[in-house]
């Protein structure tokens, strides 16, 4: 390796000691980069001597499913995609694209910015109320109508203020979003029966919610913050139930689940590393106190080099906050986003070597790796970010930011968050995927 982190060490060797206490500080300080800079090291120097292929991969992957099918458990996301590929309305275009990979599970959004996340060759409707209305538009009903056994909605509630949780839920709040999830629920029930389609409803990473709801906020106000989401996602959540009641609905399924995003390692926990970050995390402070169908970890923190296995151990913590008490007991885990982008890969120091100069398959190594930690940790559902890349080198994924409105991405100007590219060409992860959809329909056949 190249950078071998010497100049950061030497800093601070001569940084003033001025007491005893600062000595010991800045003396575990020095011993924290040394090991976190040897760590790094030995995971890359010790990962892949040659490339994995996709046969490996799929076997490998295979052994792992114990009698599961692997299209009940993967699927990948379509979400605010920086290009399109055809002049379809754009949400069924990357529908369509999931669709023809094999996937049988798709996740998409389900915000009030709907028209802005699926804007290409798209004109939708202006006086979207609320969540049901917009299950009831064209675009989406066309997308519900598509062969997919399960479909993930990263739902939020129309018309409320942002993060209307933080000064605790008020009552009035409280009964807005009982209403927008349950009549959503109910008309997903209703509208479904029949069709054996599972619907699962959930909020996206409560951690950097709650990062940015609490950002210049005195720590005296936290308390109440982390109770107004106890609050929001248990009424979610009941409003899911009471829908289910109501409806007796046969042949459907609703589903709410509750995504974090900050998870420690269990191995690391109980070794008694710390895991630090700006707030308190919300696996420890608010899962244990809600009552979900289903608990969901958006990670991205596992896919660099030697960390990608350690997805595991986060998915173990996670398991180990969550209640046990619902529809599917301890079987209450989902992956609900884990990705790798390729641009990372570019440099040296965060590439395995049998990888430097190959991005596609550096990302493709990591991805398997982590499906391989999800499927031994049991995980009812994972789901791959995603179809399209949502993101630009430049960072410019939001408005005023990265490429004029209503001008498409290049290759070059994405970070590799995909499967297909805006040529159209298909990554390494694309092949493996595919290959482990095609393999269980060819076992199916015979």
């Amino acid at each position: 390796m190249k950078d071998s982190g010497t100049g950061h060490i030497q800093k601070m060797i001569r940084f003033p000691m001025k007491s005893y206490r600062s000595t010991l500080f800045h003396l575990a300080t020095f011993l924290f980069a040394v090991s976190t800079h040897l760590a790094a090291y030995d995971a890359i120097e010790s990962g892949p001597k040659t490339k994995l292929t996709v046969a490996e991969a799929v076997s490998e992957t295979r052994s792992l499913l114990q009698g599961r099918k692997i299209s009940d458990i993967l699927g990948v996301t379509h979400v605010n995609g920086q290009y399109a590929l055809t002049e379809k309305p754009f949400l069924i275009e990357g529908a369509e694209a999931v669709h023809a990979l094999g996937a049988k599970i798709l996740k998409v959004w389900f915000y009030p910015i709907y028209e802005k996340q699926y804007s290409w060759h798209s004109t939708w409707p202006k006086d979207i109320s609320d969540p049901e209305a917009l299950a009831k538009t064209p675009y989406y009903e066309a997308v519900f109508a598509m062969p997919f056994h399960t479909i993930a909605l990263e739902t939020a509630e129309f018309g409320m203020r942002k993060n209307f949780w933080q000064q605790g839920l008020s009552e009035t709040d409280k009964q807005n979003v009982h209403d927008q999830i349950y009549r959503l629920t109910k008309h997903l029930l209703t509208r479904y029966r029949g069709t054996g389609k599972t619907f699962v409803l959930q909020n996206w990473e409560a951690d950097n919610v709650m990062k940015f709801a609490l950002k210049d906020t005195s720590p005296d106000t936290w308390d109440t913050a982390y109770q107004g989401m106890i609050d929001w996602i248990n009424t979610r959540q009941a409003a899911v139930e009471a829908a289910r009641r109501d409806c007796l609905a046969e042949g459907v399924q609703v589903l709410h689940a509750f995504e974090v995003n900050f998870v420690p390692s269990m191995p690391e926990f109980a070794a008694g590393k710390r895991y630090e970050k700006d707030r308190p995390l919300v696996v420890d402070n608010v899962v244990p106190k809600t009552h979900c169908d289903l608990y969901s970890l958006s990670s991205w923190e596992t896919w660099a080099p030697g960390k990608e296995d350690g997805l595991f151990g986060r998915l173990q913590y996670l398991a180990s906050r969550v209640p046990h008490d619902g529809i599917f007991g301890e079987s209450n885990l989902m992956l609900g986003e884990f990705g790798a982008q390729e641009y990372d890969f570019d440099k040296i120091k965060k590439n395995y070597p049998v990888y430097n100069g190959d991005t596609p398959g550096a990302a493709f190594y990591a991805l398997h790796r982590m499906v391989c930690a999800a499927l031994r940790a049991g995980v009812r559902y994972m789901i791959h970010w995603q179809i399209y890349d949502n993101d630009l080198r430049m960072g410019g994924k939001y408005e005023g930011k990265g490429l004029p409105p209503g001008v498409m991405a290049t290759a070059g100007q994405c970070v590799g968050n995909w499967l297909i590219r805006p040529d159209g060409s298909q990554v390494p992860t694309y092949d493996y995927f595919k290959a482990l959809f095609d393999a269980e329909r060819e076992e199916s056949r015979r």
